[in-house]
């Protein structure tokens, strides 16, 4: 994949390009696709790019790449049409999702919105084989583009001055084609964020627009007290569906939203965290970026970042009818880890039918067809994300229309009411479905088991012990209710031990190609700023499967997403190596002492081998700086009262036999090993949260193993951490109590390290 996209990277540099960048090679586990070389199907998007010259790219998932292609006059449904396409270099797959604003001084620069996007079929053999010959046959069912297209290669006997890259698209015959229609002038819009090209430059200004108009509307403020997109609270409670009583049949007094053949459900985005909610459920933010990942990528490219719809998830089968079976089938698939199969062959639309939020305005209160025109405003007419208008006239009328067309029938709403208020459900003939075999994307089908298959389970990791992959894997699946609420939400890097803890070990800063759709990712940026994607483990199933990839310790990050910039703990480390875990404890001792005299919670741990890490959680909304400045003022308090034991001294060769309390593994650079991780060192041993008694002269780290840890935290003494995933101290008392008991200590100021993205852990 690398010399697919050398051209690519030579004209971009990921440090300061905003584009996807794509894989560097070279990965052991690349998957059969990017190696393949007989792409039958795949994915396209067409960009709308207005660079130097405005222009539309054409990319065509082609052996794990997107072949490219720049047509300056964008693709026309007349066959007549030859239009000049020139093949450009091979862009990553990630260039699917991409729509955002090139910076200045940058190849490429401005404003690139996805126009379209959708499946495309090679119809004359391998795509590979046919772009060798000159002459791609193909077809494409996207949002906009339908029908049989062709790709032929200009030779350059043809005609003078062509450099061998040009082409000629054009539509061929079929139902599809059109001598009138221009889909380019007719459908100017992005498929995600409903913005033109012009737009993009000007959203944050347009999304100001749409605010201020909210507020117009004179929509009461949102009650700060409901949690809207909180997991555990419910703001968003469906509206019963009511039966027909005394509707007026003349249609005068209402308008009426058709109940397709899909999942009504209400999405609502909160930064970049997007949560559905479906018939009193409580709101789930991760299944729905799992089944429905097209429809997070459009809320998230909105111009506005607070919003909440009522709508339905609709699936279209190839007659243009919405298909609640095609939802279960794709459904399925994902859930067999064919998302990538899934969302391709079978996209999903939300049909956006109210907006109840913008912003900080809670718009249920609005009258009807004011939030209607604001929703029109807002949402696309042909995209992932849809507002249909609705429809009006004689109830006769439309509830015949719906028995013809299988249409099961309508809501009607009272013009003129708020939200909710006037509704009532009206049945046609049609067959009424069952939606009960339908898989949703709720917080019931992100907890089902996905099936993980550990390979190579007899193959020994420890040679010593004799323990073996199973026996890690075993150890992962025994402790995931215990060790998950210390791991989700947050940015975890691997580090990999393919052939045990005396082989090679590499740190799997990417997920590796072919992971199942199910697995959680997030974008983030490495130690030397480069873009990378790393795991989120949020359940039983992908903790398992980042085991069975030989991950042996896993790190995390002191935040959790989408506020990736705020801490909720810090750590102090009491690195042992040059002195003894009794001193260590010592230490620890006189840290619960400070940290009890100043208001914090403290919560130790095992390192996991030799030394000591005390926890101290901060709650929400403490910035890094705050972090960092708490940990190194406790550390210097504490060489202060132990100068013959402590040390804070970097270089290992002055430290003497000292401990070296490290107060730098905090940081949005830094991570440490999570609690109830698994080392990677003799013994097995595991990372153990540990009560503030049981530190003493009884103390050894290496009773906490694979083998007895499972025991421990399922019997008796339970989780001694537990209190910590709650805790809300007061910070403000805590410093200005830890001011006066440092003085003159406090002159120190917290240095930079941490400031750019993780690192790899000290091991």
């Amino acid at each position: 994949m690398a010399s697919k996209l050398s051209d690519y990277h030579r004209k971009r540099r990921a440090e300061a390009t905003n584009e996807p960048f794509g894989g560097e090679g070279g990965d052991e586990t690349a998957s059969s696709a990017e190696e393949s070389s007989s792409t039958l199907a795949g994915a396209y998007v067409v960009h709308l790019h207005d660079a130097t010259r405005r222009h539309y790219d054409l990319r065509l998932e082609v052996g794990g790449v997107l072949a490219s292609f720049a047509v300056p006059r964008g693709p026309s449904l007349n066959p007549d049409d030859k239009h000049l396409a020139v093949k450009t270099e091979d862009h990553p797959l990630e260039y699917l999702e991409f729509e955002d604003v090139i910076p200045e001084s940058l190849y490429g620069a401005g404003p690139m919105i996805a126009w379209d996007r959708g499946k495309v079929t090679y119809l004359e053999g391998p795509a590979e084989q046919e772009i060798e010959s000159g002459k791609l046959h193909f077809e494409l069912r996207g949002l906009k583009l339908r029908g049989r297209w062709a790709l032929v290669k200009l030779q350059k006997s043809d005609q003078k001055n062509l450099k061998g890259n040009e082409w000629l698209l054009f539509k061929k015959q079929d139902d599809h084609a059109s001598k009138e229609k221009s889909l380019v002038e007719e459908l100017p819009r992005s498929i995600y964020s409903g913005l033109t090209v012009e737009e993009l430059e000007r959203r944050e200004a347009i999304g100001k627009d749409f605010l201020a108009r909210a507020k117009k509307l004179g929509a009461p403020g949102l009650d700060p007290s409901l949690e809207l997109l909180s997991p555990s609270r419910t703001l968003l409670t469906p509206v019963a569906a009511w039966l027909d009583k005394g509707l007026d049949k003349g249609g005068r007094d209402f308008v009426y939203d058709a109940d397709l053949d899909g999942i009504r459900v209400f999405v609502a985005r909160d930064g970049d965290v997007v949560t559905v909610q479906r018939d009193g459920e409580g709101p789930t933010p991760h299944a729905i970026e799992m089944f429905y990942p097209e429809v997070v990528r459009a809320l998230r490219t909105l111009p506005v970042s607070r919003v909440a719809f009522d709508g339905q998830l609709v699936a279209f089968a190839e007659s243009g009818h919405p298909s609640l079976s095609l939802l279960s089938r794709r459904a399925a698939q994902i859930a067999r880890g064919e998302a990538a199969q899934a969302t391709v062959e079978t996209p999903v639309v939300f049909l956006a039918t109210d907006v109840l939020v913008l912003g900080d305005r809670d718009l249920r209160s609005v009258p009807l067809e004011k939030r209607r025109s604001l929703l029109e405003a807002l949402v696309p007419s042909q995209g992932v994300l849809r507002a249909p208008p609705p429809v009006e006239g004689p109830l006769e009328t439309i509830l015949a229309f719906c028995t013809t067309h299988g249409i099961p029938g309508v809501v009607a709403k009272k013009k003129g009411e708020p939200y909710g208020s006037g509704w009532a459900y009206v049945a046609s003939e049609a067959p009424r479905r069952s939606q009960a075999t339908v898989i949703h994307a709720t917080s019931k089908v992100a907890a089902s088991p996905h099936r993980v298959t550990v390979t190579n389970r007899s193959k020994v990791f420890w040679p010593t012990e004799g323990y073996t992959k199973g026996d890690l894997c075993d150890y992962y699946e025994a402790i995931a209710d215990v060790i998950l609420p210390y791991v989700a939400e947050r940015p975890v890097i691997l580090v990999r031990y393919p052939d045990g803890i005396e082989g090679k070990n590499f740190f799997q800063w990417n997920v590796p190609p072919g992971m199942p759709a199910w697995v959680r990712t997030l974008a983030l940026r490495d130690d030397e700023g480069r873009p990378r994607r790393g795991f989120l483990l949020d359940d039983r199933a992908t903790l398992l499967y980042v085991a069975n990839l030989a991950a042996i310790p896993l790190h995390v990050l002191a935040a959790r997403v989408p506020n990736l910039d705020v801490a909720d703990f810090f750590t102090i480390d009491f690195d042992v190596k040059q002195s003894s875990l009794k001193n260590a404890v010592t230490l620890a001792k006189t840290l619960h002492e400070i940290l009890g005299e100043i208001g914090l919670p403290g919560f130790p741990k095992t390192s996991g081998q030799t030394g000591l890490h005390v926890l101290v959680p901060l709650g929400p909304g403490q910035t890094f700086e705050t972090a960092r400045a708490l940990a190194d003022l406790l550390g210097r308090l504490l060489v202060e009262r132990w100068p013959e034991l402590a040390t804070m001294e970097r270089i290992v060769s002055k430290r003497g036999a000292k401990v070296y309390v490290d107060t730098g593994q905090t940081g949005t650079t830094r991570a440490i090993v999570a609690p109830y991780s698994v080392r990677a060192v003799a013994g097995a041993t595991v990372s153990t949260p540990i009560a503030w008694d049981e530190l003493g002269k009884e103390l050894d780290p290496r009773r906490f193993t694979i083998k007895t840890v499972p025991e421990r935290t399922h019997g008796k003494i339970g989780d001694p951490m537990k209190p910590m995933l709650t805790a809300r101290p007061d910070i403000a008392r805590a410093v200005s109590r830890l001011s006066e008991l440092v003085g003159p200590l406090s002159s120190r100021a917290p240095d930079s390290r941490g400031s750019r993205g993780p690192r790899a852990p000290r091991e």
